[in-house]
């Protein structure tokens, strides 16, 4: 056997590393050997391999900055088809606050949540709420704080407190929440002695009954309109966020009213009881004046003349109620608290403050 020559350490199939082996990769001519080139010419396999990296690097941000852009470009385009009119989509609706009297309220109406101030659940407050809670777009339940009390004043809503003969209601406005994005604001019938005039009339009793024409009493749609004015502005002050929706009464004596037939007075006193509705839509229309940012006025009195004494499909009782005695003479019933809903809906849609839905139809 052939022992390896003394002294020599290494392997043979190793490849000596040096300019002679004709087999080392790194193997350079003499020339170069004796002439290398100066340190900064070198090549530099490191820096090569860095800049590589970095070229990679580069190429992957840029592609995810391409696909966040065409991403984020889609979004805004589904959003614009998701509107319908180009515009952004509704904003959610958190919590309504209800002010008013009876005709927001809702006397008599069954469900009565709270006895002593003739509230109802079947009231257009609640109905509005229970409608938006299953809205797609809102995908919460809508929170409500019902504060409607009826024979409520507008001095009722902010300033005066009042007494039902049940309990003490504390002026509405102390109740109204700040966060509240929706108010809805119903009044002024008992400040010009409108429904308790009409009761009088029709039951024959004496003018100084249901709270008859008083010194206080309002008589004039200018008057009622200040008066309206400054409940409205310490609404926007309780809940400076909100819109505000003024809601007008249903139309009573409409275009199917007949004096004596519907009711036991003449046709005198059904065109006095007609002003005076009309003083009342006057003044509430005129109250908004000023406040057109954050204040619409519900035309409910333009939809529901066809609706009144003695229509096909009346939204509201007569004078003798129904035959069960559940509905309070000349007031909203079931179905009038269900047309009120559907009219200040519409106007919500109108403000783009929620989308139509298949619920919309002829009133």
């Amino acid at each position: 056997m052939n022992e390896p020559a003394a002294g020599n350490d290494v392997p043979e199939t190793h490849l000596e590393r040096g300019p002679d082996n004709p087999d080392n990769p790194d193997r350079v001519s003499q020339e170069e050997a004796d002439n290398p080139p100066p340190t900064w010419a070198r090549p530099r396999r490191t820096q090569n391999q860095w800049r590589g990296n970095c070229l990679f690097r580069l190429l992957i941000v840029l592609l995810f900055v391409v696909l966040l852009v065409i991403i984020l470009a889609d979004q805004m385009h589904s959003q614009d088809s998701n509107s319908g009119d180009g515009g952004r989509r509704p904003p959610k609706i958190t919590h309504i606050a209800s002010l008013g009297s009876s005709y927001a309220a809702g006397p008599g109406i069954p469900p009565q949540r709270n006895p002593a101030a003739g509230r109802s659940g079947h009231n257009y407050a609640a109905l509005l709420q229970r409608r938006l809670s299953g809205k797609s777009h809102n995908n919460h339940k809508v929170a409500l704080t019902d504060l409607s009390v009826s024979g409520a004043t507008l001095l009722n809503l902010i300033s005066e407190p009042q007494d039902t003969g049940l309990q003490v209601f504390a002026p509405q406005l102390r109740g109204v929440p700040a966060a509240a994005d929706l108010v809805l604001v119903l009044g002024g019938g008992n400040d010009i002695d409108y429904i308790g005039g009409l009761m009088r009339d029709a039951m024959q009793l004496p003018a100084d009954l249901f709270g008859g024409m008083s010194t206080t009493t309002i008589d004039s749609a200018d008057a009622l309109a200040r008066r309206y004015g400054r409940v409205l502005d310490a609404v926007h002050a309780a809940a400076p966020r909100a819109t505000v929706l003024v809601v007008e009464y249903l139309t009573l004596l409409g275009r199917d009213f007949v004096p004596g037939v519907h009711a036991p007075f003449g046709e005198a006193r059904a065109r006095y009881h007609r002003q005076r509705a009309a003083l009342l839509n006057n003044g509430t229309r005129a109250a908004r004046a000023g406040r057109e940012d954050w204040c619409h006025v519900v035309p409910v009195s333009d939809h529901t003349g066809g609706h009144g004494i003695g229509a096909a499909e009346p939204w509201v009782t007569d004078y003798l109620g129904v035959s069960d005695g559940s509905h309070v003479p000349y007031h909203p019933n079931a179905a009038g608290m269900e047309g009120a809903e559907e009219i200040i809906y519409r106007k919500l849609v109108e403000l783009n403050m929620v989308d139509e839905d298949d619920k919309d139809g002829e009133l």
